[in-house]
């Protein structure tokens, strides 16, 4: 990745970096647990949703902000469900820290949850499981209610679009949601431009890093060439 640049113009992505940087996002992993995807996943058909705990009516037009949003970008239908329902799901859950703490899901190492819940300042997480290797069929997104709407909106954000399929934090030189301690509540338009380019027909599920690279700069050049 080239240096951070001072001047504004100089924020719009060049195609290199692009590409780098998508990689990195697409098959690195944000928490250090070498779960970093090795080829493309992502949901197919449509997902179920599931909202526990003690969401308040602001943070439910949050969250249906953001899906309503991510629907927009990858083609996917969302819709309620109630908990335990089999098929592809998110389940949200909003809690105390101290709650979180105590999450449990079939697969689920309780190591894992006690080292992302133990930052006092923490406001959210997420996991998804994998089967085959290039189909999500479960997430968890947990949200600390304890802690100011605004990072809740913002880590609310962020956590449903990694889950889709985009789980690394990696810095750049232009806006993205995906750098560390980002506070977007909207998404950039690179942001838009990574999660179509993930939904693409052209970035097949189970794609090896090379071949969804050259796919994805040929996604990211069209894009680049209709800019001003």
């Amino acid at each position: 990745m080239v240096a951070s640049p001072v001047h504004g113009e100089e924020l719009r992505p060049q195609l290199d970096d692009m590409v780098s940087h998508f990689a990195r996002v697409v098959f690195g992993d944000e928490y250090g647990l070498n779960t970093g995807p090795k080829v493309i996943a992502k949901w197919q058909g449509p997902v179920g949703f599931t909202v526990q705990g003690r969401a308040t009516q602001e943070m439910g037009n949050m969250l249906g902000r953001h899906l309503g949003g991510l629907a927009q970008l990858t083609g996917l239908k969302f819709h309620q469900v109630k908990p335990g329902t089999p098929g592809p799901t998110i389940d949200l859950l909003f809690l105390k820290r101290k709650e979180m703490a105590n999450i449990k899901a079939a697969n689920l190492d309780p190591d894992v949850i006690r080292s992302l819940t133990s930052d006092p300042t923490m406001v959210c997480f997420f996991l998804h499981w994998k089967k085959p290797d290039d189909r999500i069929i479960k997430a968890i997104v947990a949200v600390n209610v304890e802690r100011d709407p605004a990072q809740i909106d913002s880590c609310l954000l962020e956590e449903l679009t990694q889950v889709m399929g985009l789980p690394n934090d990696v810095e750049a030189y232009w806006p993205t949601l995906f750098k560390p301690y980002d506070t977007s509540v909207n998404w950039s338009e690179w942001d838009k431009l990574y999660i179509k380019t993930l939904y693409d027909a052209r970035l097949k599920p189970g794609m090896k890093p090379v071949d969804a690279m050259y796919a994805a700069r040929t996604i990211f050049a069209e894009a680049l060439a209709k800019q001003p």
